[in-house]
């Protein structure tokens, strides 16, 4: 049987950075202590992009910890990006991926509990397929 995994603290900081860049960049936090809140859309939608490669391309290898905190701080990010790029005001966006949209307003229906456990059961079914 394999060793408990444990969170490594260096991925958890790294996540914890560009968090905390996005929201900077979100104009949700300001850049340093007691300046002015900026917003810049392109360096938000960047830093999200990146904890979105962060999350696939360490998809099976996190422990839960890991994998509980990027999820939830990526929907955190995408809901905020969407709202302050003006993309939830109905009508004004068209969709190039209709069948993705459907996808996500499907999974916008769910809690972020129970889409975690939803992976959670996806991740332990693939363990025990292999």
């Amino acid at each position: 049987m394999a060793d408990k995994q444990e969170d490594n603290i260096d991925l958890i900081n790294l996540v914890l950075m560009l968090n905390q860049n996005a929201l900077i960049s979100l104009g949700e936090a300001s850049r340093f202590s007691g300046g002015k809140k900026n917003l810049n859309l392109p360096h938000a939608r960047q830093t999200v992009n990146m904890l979105k490669a962060i999350q696939d391309k360490t998809k099976n290898n996190l422990t839960p910890g890991e994998t509980k905190l990027v999820f939830r701080l990526l929907g955190e990010l995408q809901s905020k990006y969407v709202k302050a790029a003006g993309l939830d005001r109905p009508g004004e966006v068209n969709s190039s991926n209709p069948k993705k949209d459907k996808i996500e307003a499907a999974l916008d229906k769910f809690k972020t509990e129970d889409l975690a456990k939803i992976l959670a059961d996806i991740s332990k079914k693939n363990e025990n397929n292999k």
